[in-house]
């Protein structure tokens, strides 16, 4: 069992296989060998990726080389039916936060991936239909099975994770009785980056922070636009993000990796396969920016100053 958690960035898992690179389970093998040495002990899953094939995938990897498994912490995410998900018979992409839903969800992926256990399990979106109070008791029957350890959640506002205030508990039932403490949700998974950095000001961010959790950080190069002159964010931050470059010592992609690695309590989640992409990526999140620099980035892609 991995417990630890290192301030290292998170490795994400959804380019692996159809969506993306086409790794071997070899592959696979070796890119989180490297990875690990790089230091980054956190690998990011989600039933969907690759059509439903890149948990088979990774568990393809950890079948060659089973002490992979024992040195990850695993996040696994359920909750999306896309419209080509098995048995969508209507056809239309949906969230499913059933109880039924998740539990087979939840099947599903330890057995695509060979495993009895992941650490961190995850509703992938918010579902307006979701019931908290069901969610959690379910929640509390996977952890006493032992097939789940922490609860997170991805794409959540600050309003959607107050819906589970009051209903997460850690503790056991005695003479009828609950006995424990509060459990808060472990992590939130948003889109953050100069790119998109509503969570800054919609109160996401602290709404994640104030109850305990890490806020991890998904597409934090922007989808690429942050890095194209000739889109208008892209041009607007082309001169600061040369400048800053050369003072940091860093490639534009590493310096907007290290803002978004700056902001406290936030891990990024990188979608890269290449080693010599993470090593870059690692060194990046290392150290923060200067809170000046950090404003400074800020500014020029939003096009006007703090108020």
């Amino acid at each position: 069992m991995h417990e630890s958690r290192s301030s290292a960035p998170i490795l994400g898992s959804m380019r692996f296989g159809e969506w993306g690179a086409r790794l071997s389970p070899e592959g696979v093998a070796d890119l989180l060998e490297g990875a690990l040495d790089l230091g980054i002990d956190t690998l990011d899953l989600a039933d969907i990726y690759g059509g439903h094939t890149t948990n088979a995938l990774v568990g393809a990897a950890f079948a060659r080389r089973p002490g992979l498994r024992q040195r990850l912490h695993l996040i696994a995410k359920i909750g999306i039916v896309m419209a080509s998900s098995p048995g969508n018979a209507r056809g239309v992409q949906h969230y499913d936060s059933s109880v039924s839903h998740l539990r087979r969800a939840l099947d599903e992926s330890l057995r695509a991936l060979g495993v009895e256990r992941v650490d961190t399990l995850m509703l992938h979106r918010f579902d307006p239909l979701l019931e908290p109070a069901a969610i959690a008791d379910w929640v509390r029957e996977e952890q006493t099975a032992g097939r789940i350890g922490a609860f997170g959640v991805s794409n959540f506002d600050a309003h959607a994770i107050a819906l589970f205030d009051g209903v997460l508990f850690d503790g056991v039932l005695f003479g009828g009785t609950l006995l424990g403490g509060m459990l808060p949700i472990a992590a939130n998974q948003i889109e953050l980056s100069l790119a998109h950095d509503a969570a800054l000001d919609d109160g996401t961010l602290a709404a994640t922070r104030a109850r305990g959790a890490e806020a991890q950080a998904w597409s934090p190069l922007g989808g690429g636009a942050l890095l194209d002159p000739q889109s208008s964010i892209g041009g607007r931050l082309h001169g600061a993000l040369q400048t800053m470059s050369a003072e940091f010592g860093l490639d534009p992609a590493s310096l907007l990796l290290r803002w978004v690695a700056t902001v406290p309590g936030v891990r990024a989640v990188l979608g890269s396969t290449k080693i010599e992409r993470l090593r870059e990526g690692v060194r990046a999140c290392a150290e923060p920016l200067p809170r000046d620099a950090w404003y400074a980035l800020w500014e020029a892609a939003r096009g006007r100053a703090v108020p």
